[in-house]
């Protein structure tokens, strides 16, 4: 996959599932990998409803950071 292709779907991501999160995708242990940080619980659980399991072709992993400073 290029980078352009990357940055391609990190911003279909982005508009798919907003874009007050950061996004990566880089190769997981379950193959290329999607990584959605959301700043709260409250946050990744709302967005995992909304995100598939895998979005084109890419295995999806929501994670969040109890830190006040990721705002």
């Amino acid at each position: 996959m290029t980078l352009i292709e990357i940055d391609d779907l990190m911003l279909e991501a982005a508009l798919e599932f907003g874009p007050d999160y950061f996004y990566n995708i880089r190769n997981g242990t379950l193959g290329t990998t999607l990584y959605i940080q959301t700043p709260n619980k409250a946050e990744a659980s709302h967005t995992r409803k909304k995100a598939p399991l895998y979005w084109k072709k890419l295995y999806v992993v929501v994670l969040y950071y109890n830190d006040r400073e990721f705002t």
